[in-house]
């Protein structure tokens, strides 16, 4: 059984490969002329796209524009401001994510979730209620 294989966008470095949208573009197009580019599917985290440069509103559309499909979230907040290239999760309703964007994401991606947040149980189970309430 192939173990697929899944592209996340990432949230630092000027010149990094899924960092800016037209960066997934051309490394979607050079993945998918390679053999197996079957088993290769997309992540989208949402901490990554807000310190990266890509806002969270209409996000799903642009992505699905590019790869044809979202496969998994990493659904978490940001500590950094927009396009500061910093990977630092926050908990949901805590950072600097647009919280209509989150929860647009989550609600038009049509894919599993995993909620990447700082903390144990306690602070996940506060997550999850502040996502649920906004659904």
């Amino acid at each position: 059984m192939p173990i697929p294989l899944l592209i996340e966008n990432t949230a630092g470095g000027d010149n990094a490969m899924a960092r800016h949208l037209d960066r997934i573009g051309r490394l979607w197009e050079a993945v998918h002329r390679a053999d197996g580019a079957e088993s290769v599917g997309f992540c989208l985290d949402t901490c990554h796209a807000h310190a990266g440069g890509n806002g969270l509103t209409g996000l799903v559309d642009r992505i699905r524009a590019i790869t044809g499909r979202i496969d998994l979230l990493h659904v978490n907040d940001s500590r950094d401001s927009f396009n500061s290239g910093a990977d630092r999760h926050a908990n949901l309703g805590d950072g600097q994510c647009d919280p209509e964007g989150l929860v647009e994401v989550v609600a038009q991606a049509d894919a599993p979730v995993m909620l990447e947040t700082p903390g144990g149980v306690p602070e996940h189970i506060t997550d999850l209620g502040w996502l649920r309430a906004r659904l």
